[in-house]
């Protein structure tokens, strides 16, 4: 005699991706008001972000720094209220350092806000936690985010070879939010 068995997963099936919009450039750097988000703990990160900062004058763009703080509390509300302002003054960014697991979150959170103002975003990430970006970019519903891996680790390197990885990066990060020079 012959039974059939039938074997219930039990699990769940996976939700479907479902990605909020992203968004590009689509021309030209010059008159452009660009956001460079940092939190002002990572050494690399800021040197990155100052020479990015010279390099986007003399590509005829504006960068508009913004440093973060705490997140939580009212300095956390202060915080928010600060990344807030930022998207709403700047037509593109980046957010960065994701070289840590809270960092890495921050930055993502950052840079999903720019996308939700409908503006082209990328955070910046080290080759170490660049799945950790992906994934919490997924679970924020922006699974196309736009993430920019850098080496790593980038805090031990010599100022010299951080400004040449600066440099180097540019016009990737310019590429990922569709911006011609």
């Amino acid at each position: 005699m012959t039974a059939t068995l039938r074997i219930r997963l039990p699990t769940a099936p996976p939700a479907p991706e479902v990605a909020a919009p992203s968004f590009v450039v689509g021309g030209p750097l010059a008159g452009l008001r660009v956001g460079l988000r940092h939190e002002g703990s990572w050494r690399s990160w800021m040197l990155i972000t100052a020479v990015w900062q010279q390099l986007l004058e003399a590509d005829a763009a504006t960068p508009v720094m913004l440093q973060t703080g705490e997140r939580v509390g009212a300095e956390g509300e202060a915080t928010r209220r600060a990344v807030d302002q930022w998207v709403g003054r700047i037509d593109c960014g980046v957010s960065g350092l994701g070289t840590c697991g809270s960092c890495t979150s921050w930055s993502v959170a950052d840079a999903v806000s720019v996308e939700d103002g409908g503006k082209p975003a990328v955070v910046a990430v080290t080759a170490e936690f660049e799945t950790h970006a992906r994934n919490m970019a997924a679970y924020l519903g922006h699974g196309d985010l736009k993430v920019l891996v850098l080496p790593y680790p980038l805090e031990a390197r010599p100022e010299e070879e951080l400004r040449a990885i600066a440099v180097e990066f540019y016009p990737r990060f310019l590429d990922l939010i569709g911006a011609r020079r």
